[in-house]
C-alpha cells in the first residue's frame, strides 16, 4: 500500500527530520519504544499534518464518511465527537496510540495504528497483547476476502434490494479450512410497513453487525429464502488483507444505527472495501444499494474471480426452460419416485441427458428445503445422482447466464421527463424514482418480471394553465410476477402504499392516497413471453375513505432490439369511492437506448357507464443512473 503524499514540500522534511531526532535512532531498542511525552506526541500530529494525512482517501474510509460527513455515530468510534472534523479525529487518534495508554488504544484501533505505522517515520508495535484481535485473527483466517450479494426478495421488505456482506476464508493454524460470514443488518421482521419504513428513514434502528460461519449464511439464503448468492473474491495483497481484517475488530467494539438511506449494509461495506481501493469513495448516490457497491469494485478493478451459488428453485426454473415439455414432466415424476429411468431414454453422455440430471438434482434438493422430502431420502437420491454424473458426464457443467450477473444490471435511479395528452389537455410530466425499477424497464437480469418503487415522485404542468399537480408519490410498491412450474409453483402478487392516480367522474386522472395488495399467477407460454393475471383489492382516502377492488389481466412480450411491449385490460370498482367501475386498456412500449436512457410510450383508454370513454397517450423519456 502506497503512502498517502500531500504537499508537505520542503515543511514534511523538516517534520520527518525533527521527529525522528525527538524518538532517538540509536538503536532497534530505541526504535521499538513508543513516545510518552506531549512534545513527541505534538511532533507527530505537526507530520501527519504537514503530510495531509487527513485529507487522504484511505483515512476517509477508515472513519466512514460521506462526502466528509460521518456515517457511523458511535462516540467510541469517533474520538473527535462531538465536535468532529477528518483533522481532528487524526489529532485524536495520534494523542491515543502514542499516549501513555498506548497498549489499550492500538488493540482498540489497530487498523488506524496499522496505516498511520507506514504512512509516518514512528515506531511499529506489536498487536499480540490485543487478545480479541488475536482471537479474531485465528478465528477467522482471511487468505481470501470476497464481497458476497444475496439476490433480492420483493416478499420481504428488508431483502427487496437484496444484501451485501463479507466472505473471509482461509486456513487455521491446524490447517483445517473456515470460512466466515461478515454481516451488518438491522432487524426489519415486521408487517407493518409504515413504521418499519418511517423507523429506518427517520429515527434510525439498531444496527448489528456479525461474524457467523459461512455454512449458516448459505442455509439461509440458498435453502430455507432460495435466494442466488454472487460471490466476487477480490484482489487484494497481504497488506491490503491485513488492514481490512484490523479494521473488522474496530468495527466490531462499535455501535451503530441503521438508516435505510444512508447507513445501510452497502454503505458500511463499501467503506470497508474502500481501504483497499479508495476510489470506491469518489461515486456519492442519492442510496447506496447492493448492486452499487458490487458495481463499484468491479469498475474499480478489484474482482478477482466470480462464482454464483444458485438456489434449487432457480435451478429448476432455468433448465426447465430449455427442456422439452414431456422430458421434464418425467424427471419429476420419477424424482418423486426416487427412479432414474430417464437417463436411459435421453442417453448418457448427452446435452439433454445431462440437464435431465441436475434437474433431478436440483428438485431432489428443492423437496427436502421444502419438507417434503426426508434427509435420508434426500441424500441416498443424490448419492445416486452423484454416482450417475460421475461415471457419465465426467467435463459437463451448468454456467451462469452473464445478463443476470448484478455487475451488468441496469442502474437503480432514474430521472424522467414527458408528455401527456388527455382529455384535450396537454401536460408536461417530470418525475424522479431514486430506487429501483418499474415493469417498463429491462427486467432480462431477473426470472420473472417485476418492479420495485421506492419514492417515486411525479408532477404534472398543465401546458396551457402553466397549473401544477402531482402525479404520484409512491411510497412503495412492489410486484413480482414470477411464472409458474410444474415443479415448484410459484405466485404473483403486488403490493403499494401511497397516492396514486385514478380515474375520476370525467374519466381523467386524479391522485387518492392508497393501500393495495393482491395475488395471482403467471404464464411463460414461450421464453419471451409473460401472460399474467392479479386481482388486487385496496383501501382509498380522498374526500372519503372507499374500499376498490381492481383485477388485472396482461401479457408482456420480450422483443428483439432491446424493446419490450406491455398490453393490459383491468377493472377498477368504485375508483375514488364513486359507485360506479371503469375498465382501462392499455398499451406500453419501451425502447432501451444507449447511455441509460429509455423511450417509453403509452396509448390507453377508459371505459366506464352510459358510453364515456377517454383516451391517453404520453410519450416518456427516462434517464437510468
Amino acid at each position: 500500500m502506497s503512502r498517502w503524499r500531500g504537499q508537505g514540500g520542503f515543511r514534511a522534511a523538516f517534520f520527518h527530520l525533527a521527529l525522528w531526532c525527538a524518538l532517538g535512532t540509536a538503536g532497534a531498542a530505541a526504535r521499538a519504544a513508543l513516545p510518552q511525552t506531549g512534545d513527541e506526541v505534538t511532533a507527530i500530529q505537526a507530520l501527519a499534518h504537514a503530510q495531509r494525512l487527513a485529507d487522504a482517501p484511505v483515512w476517509a474510509a477508515l472513519l466512514h464518511l460521506d462526502r466528509g460527513r460521518p456515517t457511523i455515530g458511535d462516540a467510541g468510534f469517533l474520538l473527535s465527537m462531538p465536535r468532529f472534523s477528518a483533522r481532528a479525529e487524526l489529532d485524536a487518534t495520534i494523542a491515543a496510540l502514542y499516549g501513555p495508554r498506548s497498549l489499550e488504544w492500538r488493540c482498540r484501533f489497530p487498523a488506524r495504528h496499522a496505516w498511520l505505522s507506514r504512512q509516518l517515520p514512528v515506531p511499529d508495535s506489536s498487536l499480540t497483547h490485543c487478545k480479541d484481535l488475536q482471537e479474531f485473527l485465528r478465528r477467522a483466517p482471511a487468505d481470501r476476502i470476497s464481497l458476497v450479494f444475496a439476490s433480492e426478495n420483493l416478499a420481504q421488505p428488508s431483502s427487496m434490494m437484496g444484501h451485501l456482506f463479507l466472505k473471509v476464508e482461509g486456513r487455521d493454524a491446524t490447517g483445517a479450512p473456515r470460512e466466515h460470514a461478515i454481516s451488518f443488518f438491522t432487524d426489519a421482521a415486521t408487517f407493518n410497513l409504515p413504521k418499519l419504513l418511517f423507523d429506518s428513514l427517520v429515527v434510525g434502528k439498531q444496527g448489528y453487525f456479525a461474524l457467523s460461519p459461512y455454512a449458516e449464511d448459505l442455509e439461509q439464503y440458498l435453502t430455507r429464502e432460495q435466494r442466488t448468492l454472487w460471490e466476487y473474491e477480490l484482489a487484494l495483497d497481504t497488506e491490503q488483507r491485513q488492514l481490512l481484517r484490523y479494521h473488522l475488530i474496530e468495527l466490531k467494539q462499535s455501535s451503530f444505527t441503521y438508516f435505510f438511506h444512508r447507513h445501510n449494509c452497502a454503505t458500511l461495506i463499501k467503506h470497508i472495501v474502500a481501504i483497499a481501493s479508495p476510489g470506491m469513495l469518489g461515486h456519492p448516490r442519492w442510496i447506496d444499494t447492493p448492486k452499487d457497491i458490487v458495481k463499484l469494485a468491479d469498475q474499480a478493478d478489484i474482482i478477482a474471480t466470480t462464482t454464483v451459488r444458485a438456489p434449487a428453485r432457480w435451478r429448476i426454473k432455468a433448465i426447465d426452460a430449455v427442456l422439452p415439455a414431456t422430458r421434464s414432466r418425467r424427471v419429476r415424476q420419477e424424482v418423486a419416485e426416487h427412479r432414474t429411468d430417464f437417463l436411459a431414454q435421453a442417453g448418457t453422455a448427452s446435452r439433454e441427458g445431462y440437464l435431465s440430471l441436475e434437474l433431478a438434482s436440483a428438485y431432489n434438493e428443492y423437496l427436502r428445503a421444502q419438507g417434503d422430502r426426508g434427509q435420508a431420502d434426500w441424500r441416498s437420491y443424490r448419492d445416486t445422482l452423484e454416482r450417475l454424473r460421475s461415471d457419465s458426464f465426467a467435463g459437463y457443467a451448468v454456467e451462469a447466464t452473464p445478463g443476470k450477473d448484478p455487475v451488468t444490471s441496469p442502474a437503480e435511479s432514474q430521472w424522467r421527463v414527458g408528455w401527456k395528452h388527455q382529455r384535450g389537455h396537454r401536460f408536461l410530466t417530470v418525475g424522479v424514482l431514486p430506487v429501483s425499477h418499474t415493469l417498463a424497464d429491462d427486467n432480462r437480469q431477473y426470472f420473472g418480471e417485476n418492479e420495485l418503487r421506492l419514492f417515486d415522485a411525479g408532477l404534472t404542468v398543465d401546458m396551457s394553465s402553466g397549473r401544477v399537480g402531482l402525479e404520484r408519490f409512491t411510497v412503495y410498491a412492489a410486484r413480482s410476477m414470477l411464472p409458474r412450474d410444474r415443479f415448484t409453483g410459484g405466485w404473483s402478487g403486488q403490493f403499494k402504499v401511497g397516492w396514486e392516480p385514478q380515474p375520476g367522474r370525467a374519466l381523467e386522472d386524479r391522485t387518492a392516497l392508497v393501500l393495495e395488495g393482491g395475488l395471482g399467477i403467471t404464464s411463460r407460454p414461450l421464453p419471451d413471453v409473460d401472460v399474467y393475471a392479479i386481482v388486487s383489492a385496496g383501501l382509498g382516502v380522498r374526500q372519503q375513505a372507499y374500499a376498490y377492488v381492481h383485477p388485472t389481466v396482461g401479457v408482456v412480450v420480450r422483443e428483439v432490439h432491446g424493446m419490450k411491449s406491455q398490453l393490459t385490460t383491468s377493472y377498477i370498482d368504485r375508483p375514488l369511492g364513486r359507485d360506479d367501475g371503469v375498465t382501462e386498456v392499455a398499451f406500453t412500449q419501451s425502447k432501451y437506448l444507449d447511455g441509460g436512457l429509455t423511450l417509453v410510450l403509452q396509448a390507453s383508454r377508459r371505459l366506464a357507464a352510459g358510453g364515456r370513454q377517454s383516451d391517453t397517450v404520453s410519450a416518456t423519456v427516462k434517464r437510468l443512473f
